[in-house]
């Protein structure tokens, strides 16, 4: 074969079976296609010398699947060949948005594009990139004038909540363990270092669950501030409680069952991330940065997936979020 390039097709399934509608598969060795987006990180050189470097890309596709509270859910899937069983999913997102559309982009990139429900005339371009080891998100807003020809963007953007899904990673998931057992394999960061969950202090979800009842011995789900804000009393109301302990840096991951690797998310500029129900993490960034304009913020995260080695998904994360070790020097009161 000659002039092998990156293929990207898009495979579209118009079967009515309720687990899956759309489907977008990404392979690699053929036709790249033209982008017409911005925040391209890297040239196709120096993304084809790191590919070669430390091995393939991640791959990508992209479904949408019924669900009762919503016309269905767009889902990311991610699943990276240097760590078997690591098949995760992101919807995009738990939040007041309507997805529009999906495209391929070159070097096995895709985009979507959601609209603001609240604001029609604000749509959210997310870019998402495979790179060794890692898949970037990161969403800009734009104004759409076809819609409004005055439109501008407001000042304060939508916070967007991407939920992070680990129920197709196969070594990672919680299945067939009690839930808590999953929960026993996630962790944070906190000044005792690398902390698995349940060596964190969680409160009980007392407004929601009696004392005795399972989902509260230990408690199955829970919140965390960052170490730069106090811990919240307690709520009393909601999903969750917060946790009194704290983190350093935005990540939050879990270690595959037999311990040998691990898959985490991360960014530079979280004030809470959570576990919660359904295997899934939510560590979700702000619009960043506050002063620019809105239309140059970008809100950006990465998924990890690496040997269970925490001392080099640290040195990951801050070499990508350099802006975590000042996060890290701002220590709050507890109260």
């Amino acid at each position: 074969m000659t002039n092998l390039r990156e293929r990207q097709t898009v495979l579209i399934s118009t079967s009515l079976r309720a687990s899956l509608i759309v489907l977008v598969a990404i392979a690699w060795a053929g036709l790249g296609l033209a982008a017409s987006d911005a925040d391209r990180p890297a040239s196709r050189e120096s993304r084809k010398q790191a590919t070669e470097r430390d091995g393939r890309l991640p791959r990508l596709g992209f479904r949408q699947e019924p669900h009762p509270t919503h016309t269905f859910l767009p889902l990311v899937r991610m699943s990276f060949p240097s760590v078997r069983g690591s098949t995760c999913e992101a919807w995009c997102y738990e939040s007041d948005v309507e997805f529009l559309d999906v495209r391929p982009l070159d070097e096995g990139r895709l985009q979507l594009r959601h609209r603001w429900r609240s604001q029609p005339h604000v749509v959210f371009v997310t870019t998402v990139t495979p790179e060794p080891g890692a898949v970037e998100f990161t969403v800009r807003a734009v104004a759409d004038r076809q819609r409004a020809q005055d439109a501008t963007l407001p000042k304060s953007l939508l916070p967007l909540n991407l939920c992070f899904q680990l129920r197709p990673a196969t070594r990672f998931q919680s299945q067939p363990d009690p839930y808590p057992e999953f929960v026993r394999r996630c962790f944070i960061f906190t000044e005792r270092g690398r902390t698995f969950l349940l060596d964190t202090h969680r409160r009980k979800i007392l407004h929601r669950f009696p004392t005795d009842d399972p989902k509260n011995n230990p408690p199955w789900v829970q919140m965390y501030v960052g170490a730069w804000r106090p811990v919240p009393p307690v709520q009393g109301k909601g999903w969750a409680e917060y946790s009194t302990d704290r983190y350093t840096v935005p990540i939050i991951g879990v270690v595959s069952r037999d311990g040998k690797s691990l898959i985490a998310i991360a960014n530079g500029s979280a004030d809470m991330l959570c576990n919660a129900w359904h295997d899934c993490l939510h560590n979700n960034p702000k619009w960043e940065p506050a002063e620019r304009p809105p239309g140059e913020r970008r809100w950006r995260l990465k998924v990890y997936a690496m040997p269970n080695e925490p001392d080099r998904l640290l040195s990951r994360v801050t070499h990508d979020f350099p802006q975590t070790l000042r996060l890290k020097a701002n220590r709050a009161p507890m109260k």
